[in-house]
């Protein structure tokens, strides 16, 4: 089939991955995207260097932080003519809306892609973009369970399948054999540094295990704010700032880790929806702990550590418990990388959206 498959993260070569596999699995891909998005803390410009893909940049209006609209949605989706519109944008963002609008005029089917997994209300313009979406669109995909759950209480009645966005292709990652027992326990956090991570019980936790040294890969405001923690709790020597870490390196950056940490915090306004650095640790042989907000601790499975969000007791528990119980960090390691192998690789994923097409 032939899709047009319209994303604006797609900008990132990492996310390009996974629909090399739809075109192994016999699908055509033109791959719609802005010149440029803010992704991971940093301004990308749209990467167009994979032979398998076709790709159209589209003409972008960005009226503010998070808000794109296409000026050329229909001669984009006149100029294709595809089978198939994925449009990998929440259902009430006005891009999802413009393409699903240009599929029902000229009789394509069409899906949009939703992580959204707080039950809460839009604008007036926002609703009426969510409703237009529901209505018309042929399916959707769910990034986790409680968005599907979502689309069902809004009485969205054509198939939706629960699939994450992205996984990870296995071979970029160097597997951690066994970890070197220096007396040191590397413990790391990649993303963006902001409150709603959790980031001030990280850095709290880690102040009551004496061995443990701390890597923050990621941006944000809420620097100044760890710094003065950091200061606090006298950390200067067992805290280490990276700054932004680009896609391509996290696999080299987790090798050197011991442990990585996912403390996010719920709010009113957001909760965590997935947390994709956990399969790149699961697969970089990195074992996980991750506090109990949003789809965390579906994801980690048995495969890692889970505790209660805010408990910096809690986290601090977890920490000293894998860097000294040797047994566990292995069986943890080996769990990380089936669980990642089983049902997180960019294959994997490709093969359930392929078979979701073959639906519509």
């Amino acid at each position: 089939m032939k899709i047009l498959f319209v994303s604006h993260s797609a900008v990132l070569k990492e996310h390009q991955q996974k629909l090399d596999y739809l075109v192994k699995f016999g699908h055509e891909i033109w791959l719609c995207m802005p010149p440029h998005w803010h992704e991971g803390g940093a301004d990308i410009q749209a990467y167009t260097g994979d032979d398998k893909l076709r790709y159209i940049i589209g003409k972008v209006f960005y009226p503010k932080n998070g808000v794109h609209l296409y000026a050329n949605a229909g001669e984009i989706v006149k100029k294709i003519n595809p089978d198939i519109i994925h449009i990998e944008e929440e259902p009430y963002d006005f891009s999802c809306y413009q393409f699903v609008s240009e599929a029902k005029k000229r009789k394509k089917k069409s899906l949009f892609f939703t992580w959204e997994n707080l039950r809460r209300g839009y604008n007036p313009v926002y609703n009426y973009f969510n409703g237009y979406s529901l209505k018309n669109a042929d399916a959707a995909v769910a990034g986790n369970q409680e968005a599907k759950d979502i689309l069902l209480e809004k009485k969205f009645s054509r198939p939706i399948e629960v699939i994450p966005q992205y996984g990870v292709n296995l071979e970029d990652f160097k597997t951690k054999k066994h970890r070197h027992d220096t007396g040191v326990f590397n413990v790391s956090y990649v993303g963006r540094l902001i409150a709603e991570k959790g980031l001030a019980h990280l850095v709290s936790a880690c102040a009551g295990v004496p061995n443990a040294v701390l890597h923050l890969a990621g941006t944000g405001n809420m620097e100044n704010v760890l710094h003065g923690l950091i200061k606090h709790f006298k950390l200067e020597d067992r805290v280490k700032f990276y700054g932004h870490v680009e896609r391509q390196a996290v696999p080299d950056f987790l090798a050197n880790m011991d442990a990585l940490v996912l403390p996010s915090i719920t709010t009113g306004l957001w909760k965590e929806q997935f947390g994709r650095v956990i399969i790149e640790a699961f697969a970089a042989g990195v074992p996980v702990i991750g506090s109990d907000s949003g789809e965390i601790p579906f994801v980690i499975g048995d495969a890692g550590l889970v505790f209660k969000e805010c408990d910096t007791q809690g986290l601090a528990g977890r920490i000293k418990k894998l860097s000294e119980d040797n047994a566990l960090y292995k069986d943890l390691q080996a769990k990380g990388l089936e669980r990642v192998k089983q049902n997180y690789t960019n294959e994997i994923i490709a093969k359930k959206i392929s078979d979701l097409y073959k639906l519509l």
